[in-house]
């Protein structure tokens, strides 16, 4: 088993996806101080689930906005945490004519 320093956050990328949302909740519920990355923060009902959480946890759980196709972007996310839990991935869909094909 791994040991976390509990006074060092934990990042979790990606935080507005199904699993990453999840692991968020996991970790604040054990006490845990988490940030998570999203696309954007402007779009509040893409986080809401998340917001909802920061209220239950006071100041355990930070936001930050991150691109994994933009260089650097995940540079102030991960300054001065313990553990890293990358669910983030890019999903692009372009081109499709026919999903069954």
């Amino acid at each position: 088993m791994i040991e976390i320093n509990p006074s060092k956050p934990i990042l979790v990328t990606g935080g507005s996806g199904y699993i990453a949302s999840w692991i968020v909740k996991y970790l604040l519920e054990k006490g845990y101080k988490v940030r998570t990355t999203v696309r954007s923060l402007k779009d509040k009902s893409k986080i809401t689930h998340l917001l909802d959480l920061e209220k239950q946890y006071p100041d355990n759980l930070a936001f930050f906005e991150a691109d994994l196709m933009k260089k650097g972007s995940f540079k102030d996310s991960i300054d001065g945490c313990e553990l890293v839990i990358h669910t983030a991935s890019p999903f692009v869909i372009s081109g499709i004519k026919d999903a069954q094909k």
